[in-house]
């Protein structure tokens, strides 16, 4: 079923350049993956709610979530046993968009998909704030970040179901505890406090997620290439 799922949805690459220049963007480019969310996150925080403490706690606890998904799909990734990606595999008869190629993210496990982790998880948390709201995340998730992805070749459709059960159990898990915590030990409190310090750190999370945090991975990656 994976490989018939994949065939499938492949279908759909490499049938013109309109077509396979939209897929390629919507699976590299922030202004369509991260940067959307962290827009939402913020517009559901400056808005006036009955139960703004609970909305903000319940938003920060979802940032800091997710943060926490990225990395445990980062982790996952490089510690299960390798699957090549669909693009890898030479006897498969996929169909290859303009720009892409089998060299593609070669060296990348595709289990689990660290996008399904992350933006699941960024879905789940704003769903347990907002459900109109969260379930347009999980449709943003679905549409926007993990279809592009299997037509392309990128993921087996199996990476996205693994990585996004990790995503939302990991939100529906961490978010209700996150949030009592800043609510009850005043820490939401202290940071409404100081706008000064909450507000621009709020804008680095924000920023990183949006972008997946490429900044800061290239900055890891070129001081340990110095240091070696």
């Amino acid at each position: 079923m994976d490989l018939d799922i994949l065939l499938a949805l492949n279908g759909f690459a490499g049938r013109g350049d309109v077509l396979d220049a939209l897929l390629v963007q919507l699976s590299a480019s922030p202004v369509f993956k991260g940067i959307p969310l962290m827009m939402l996150v913020w517009g559901l925080w400056m808005v006036p709610h009955a139960h703004v403490a609970r909305r903000r706690a319940g938003l920060a606890a979802t940032l800091v979530t997710a943060v926490l998904a990225l990395a445990a799909g980062r982790v996952l990734s490089m510690s299960l046993p390798y699957r090549a990606r669909p693009i890898h595999d030479s006897d498969l008869p996929l169909r290859l968009a303009d720009t892409i190629d089998h060299g593609t993210l070669n060296g990348w496990s595709s289990m689990p998909s660290d996008h399904a982790v992350l933006f699941v998880a960024l879905a789940t948390g704003i769903l347990l704030v907002d459900r109109r709201w969260g379930l347009v995340a999980l449709a943003h998730a679905g549409v926007v970040i993990a279809l592009p992805r299997v037509i392309l070749g990128f993921h087996w459709p199996s990476d996205i179901l693994v990585g996004g059960l990790i995503g939302a159990g990991l939100a529906l898990t961490a978010v209700p505890l996150l949030r009592r915590l800043l609510l009850d030990t005043g820490l939401l409190d202290w940071l409404e406090a100081r706008p000064g310090l909450s507000y621009p750190l709020m804008f680095l999370v924000t920023h990183q997620l949006g972008t997946m945090f490429t900044s800061t991975r290239t900055l890891l990656a070129v001081l340990r290439d110095v240091m070696s």
